[in-house]
């Protein structure tokens, strides 16, 4: 079985009140060898509801991206 290897690639902070801010934690996971998974983690809000899930990915953590897809997954042929 192929060990699963999770990378974070960016994490950040902002504040949802006065006295509560939220943790971001955006990570990379190689499924198989040709499919791969972004995780975003946010820690800290009260409730969360909704049943949609999206990713925002910043300028420099798409290079991150790229970089650990090319670095840790072996994925050579992408630029």
């Amino acid at each position: 079985m192929t060990e699963i290897k999770h990378v974070k690639i960016g994490e950040d902070k902002f504040r949802i009140t006065e006295e509560e801010v939220a943790r971001r934690e955006l990570k990379v996971t190689k499924i198989s060898d040709d499919v791969i998974q972004v995780q975003e983690e946010v820690h800290g809000i009260i409730a969360l509801v909704g049943a949609v899930s999206s990713v925002n990915i910043k300028k420099e953590e798409l290079k991150e991206l790229i970089k650990v897809a090319k670095e840790e997954f072996g994925w050579t042929d992408i630029c």
